[in-house]
């Protein structure tokens, strides 16, 4: 069985445009404004032609949009998912840290 695994590496330096948001996280303009006003993703820039969207936003982004388009869930269902997705990994690196630190 073979698996296809694609991406885009966004650097952290690189970041994307409105419309290359859109287009990476197949998101429509109306979807990724609302997750800005929910707070789900933080652009840089002051209005929606000037945002610039970083490789957090980018992750954040994709997940939303594929919970919020493939599973129907709603955008406080979408936070809570994104919150508890932060703790887990924050939890994961905490213990990867004590797990180094103990051996």
């Amino acid at each position: 069985m073979k698996h296809v695994i694609s991406g885009v590496i966004i650097e952290k330096s690189y970041a994307l445009t409105l419309d290359e948001f859109a287009h990476a996280t197949h998101a429509q303009k109306e979807l990724i404004f609302e997750m800005v006003e929910c707070q789900l993703i933080q652009p840089e820039g002051e209005s929606p032609d000037k945002w610039r969207f970083d490789s957090v936003s980018l992750r954040r982004g994709r997940i939303a949009s594929s919970f919020y388009r493939d599973l129907e869930v709603n955008m406080q269902g979408v936070a809570l998912a994104l919150d508890l997705l932060d703790r887990i990994d924050n939890l994961q690196h905490e213990l990867e840290r004590l797990e180094k630190k103990y051996r």
